[in-house]
């Protein structure tokens, strides 16, 4: 009994939210139309709204190098129908404003001796309406002034930096500078820009497993505001390969007074090192100069350290073994 009870009243329910349902969906219907219908006619009124446009300059001077950044959009307050404001506010930013900066000014910044200068834009309403759109009145453009300042154009010397990583083979090793073909470039520029400019470098370049002389045509970096010339260079990396020398250098002893003489054990040491196949045959152990102080004698050291004071500049890794000497005084004899 109670059952058939509650799918009665199941059974109404259903009923009574089918009903609410359509009341529901025919609302909604209705208020779409409604909607539709005001935003149809709102956009068939005319409004004053302000839309914000990217600026592209173009022609500057060509006597002078622009030192500031002028505003890259401007904000025209216009006035036309919802529709036309519509369209223009979904394409407006595939749409940039191009302001010929020579044009617009009659040449009068590439003539004048100025470098500062104050533009009001208002004047520019014409020619600024005719990118836009006839459909649109431009009533107001912001900012209402622009400010330019040039820098004089000036030509430096400035030297070229390689840009490099590399790795050798075994056996092989850079023999000299490496370095470019010129060695400097010429570079056009605001003085301000130049006067902190160093060097100009090479594009990055990375060379693996040399084993010979490189010469590369390379491309300079490019910077902004620059003009180089020329705008590549030969890069040059110097290659040899090395074999091990091994010679007996003697060793000397520095500030030994007159009375006395020092004896070295041993009096000679080994240097090894590594040379160039060109440069093996000039090194002798004459281009070495091996040395101990008096002065760690007197301090009673038993053991005196070998330096290398001096040595060609074309070899690497070299050692001294041993590199420390046993000594003995004697006194010379007054006859």
């Amino acid at each position: 009994m109670e059952k058939i009870w509650f799918n009665k009243i199941h059974a109404l329910y259903k009923t009574l939210r089918m009903k609410d349902d359509r009341r529901l969906m025919v609302f909604l219907v209705c208020l779409v139309i409604a909607t539709l219908f005001w935003f149809l006619n709102a956009l068939n009124k005319e409004y004053t709204v302000d839309l914000s446009f990217p600026v592209k300059y173009t022609n500057l001077p060509n006597n002078k190098i622009l030192a500031n950044s002028p505003p890259d959009h401007f904000t025209l307050k216009v006035n036309s129908y919802g529709f036309t404001i519509l369209r223009h506010k979904l394409s407006m930013a595939f749409s940039p404003l191009v302001f010929n900066v020579n044009d617009f000014t009659g040449h009068r910044m590439e003539s004048s001796e100025n470098s500062k200068f104050r533009i009001g834009t208002r004047q520019f309403i014409n020619r600024i309406s005719g990118q836009v759109s006839n459909e649109l009145q431009i009533i107001e453009i912001q900012p209402d002034s622009l400010y330019f300042e040039f820098d004089k154009i000036v030509r430096r010397k400035v030297k070229v930096q390689p840009n490099i990583t590399y790795s050798l083979k075994q056996q092989y090793y850079v023999s000299g500078e490496i370095s470019t073909e010129p060695d400097s470039v010429t570079v056009a520029g605001a003085q301000s820009t130049l006067d902190t400019l160093k060097y100009i470098q090479t594009k990055k370049q990375h060379y693996k497993e040399l084993e010979k002389n490189i010469q590369r045509n390379v491309l300079l970096e490019s910077y902004d505001n620059l003009t180089i010339d020329p705008k590549r260079v030969i890069l040059k990396i110097p290659l040899e390969e090395y074999t091990e020398k091994n010679l007996s250098v003697p060793v000397l002893v520095t500030g030994v007074p007159d009375n006395v003489i020092i004896k070295l054990f041993p009096e000679k040491v080994k240097v090894s090192f590594l040379v160039g196949l060109s440069h093996f045959s000039e090194i002798t152990d004459a281009n070495f100069e091996l040395t101990v102080p008096y002065s760690d004698i007197e301090e009673k050291k038993e053991i005196l350290k070998v330096n290398l004071d001096s040595k060609p500049l074309n070899i690497l890794n070299v050692s001294v073994a041993p590199d420390q000497v046993e000594y003995l005084i004697e006194e010379k004899s007054n006859d």
